[in-house]
């Protein structure tokens, strides 16, 4: 990633989404955009889901996921995002959205405790309709959330 950022998140996500997401998906030829795989599980069984352009390898989201703890759901516990998508500022907000739509689209997630998202805004996002630039959304951004 170029311009990463990485928020907690906090998203509890059922036993059969977890499955899903550590299954991962690869790519069967060129029309398959999007590549997901897992990292082996750390010391504490947590494990990295990587969400990645297929052909150029480029990671755009990490998720880092806990598993149930078996009394537990499992839980996205932070996301790492790419910022900078070709000039194109992507928000907290709108990283989490479009993570949940590739891994809705791709894996058949439910992440039932979230609502549906309009998956044409992967690619249809505001600043590229009206022209800002990169620059002009990160300010934005960071006026809203107080200067950080």
């Amino acid at each position: 990633m170029d311009d990463p950022a990485t928020a907690p998140w906090g998203l509890s996500i059922s036993n059969a989404d977890f499955e899903k997401l550590r299954a991962g998906f690869e790519p069967r030829d060129m029309d398959d955009k999007w590549a997901v795989s897992a990292t082996d599980p750390d010391q504490s069984g947590n494990i990295s889901i990587r969400v990645r352009r297929s052909w150029t390898g480029k990671e755009h989201y990490i998720l880092a996921v806990k598993p149930s703890d078996g009394g537990s759901r499992a839980q996205i516990e932070a996301i790492t995002w790419e910022q900078n998508k070709g000039g194109i500022y992507i928000s907290e907000c709108l990283g989490k959205k479009e993570a949940v739509m590739i891994c809705r689209g791709l894996l058949g997630c439910d992440f039932d405790t979230l609502p549906y998202y309009d998956p044409s805004l992967l690619w249809n996002h505001p600043a590229a309709q009206i022209g800002a630039s990169y620059e002009y959304w990160k300010r934005q951004a960071t006026n809203v959330r107080g200067g950080r």
